[in-house]
């Protein structure tokens, strides 16, 4: 014969566990999302510069490092670009890294359009010399620049950071 008592005791025992169960899932925080991929594109507050290429020359008296990028103004109103900055630049196999190259010239960048930038240093003695042991035969090189920018729109301060964007170019050494 079955025990009532036995019976409910073990139902009650089942549903304890099942409602134990259920606390437990929803209590349990949510799987873990996977990574975001790195945009392609930095993120910009109306200002984004991007680089276009290098060209290093040591066949000039006094070595220069010139980068030129695309400074892009994405609002609707004139942008006054202040300063930009490549806080460090490296060129394919060259183990000399070069830092602090600034813009050439301000510009003011009109409405929704882009112009094309320059900044430009003379290289350091040293910097000259590892760069002219370190050119190989080959028609270009690509690189890695990091990238600050600043300009004023309408009295208010706009900035743009970018690290490790790709940059082709080559190195003049004849």
């Amino acid at each position: 014969m079955v025990d009532p008592l036995s019976t409910g005791a073990s139902a009650v025992t089942i549903v304890d566990r099942l409602t134990a169960f259920i606390r437990w899932a929803l209590r349990r925080p949510p799987p873990a999302l996977p990574p975001r991929r790195a945009l392609t594109r930095p993120v910009h507050s109306g200002l984004e510069v991007r680089p276009v290429n290098y060209t290093i020359q040591l066949q000039r008296p006094v070595p220069t490092v010139e980068i030129e990028l695309l400074a892009i103004n994405y609002l609707r109103h004139p942008l006054s670009l202040r300063e930009v900055k490549i806080t460090r630049f490296t060129a394919g196999s060259i183990p000399v890294a070069f830092d602090n190259i600034p813009l050439a010239v301000e510009v003011t960048l009109e409405p929704h359009s882009c112009f094309l930038v320059s900044c430009e240093r003379p290289l350091v003695e040293s910097e000259a010399r590892v760069a002219a042991a370190s050119v190989t035969p080959q028609p270009g090189f690509s690189g890695a620049v990091n990238i600050t920018a600043r300009g004023i729109v309408r009295g208010k301060e706009v900035s743009f950071s970018a690290t490790s964007l790709k940059i082709d170019g080559r190195v003049i050494s004849r």
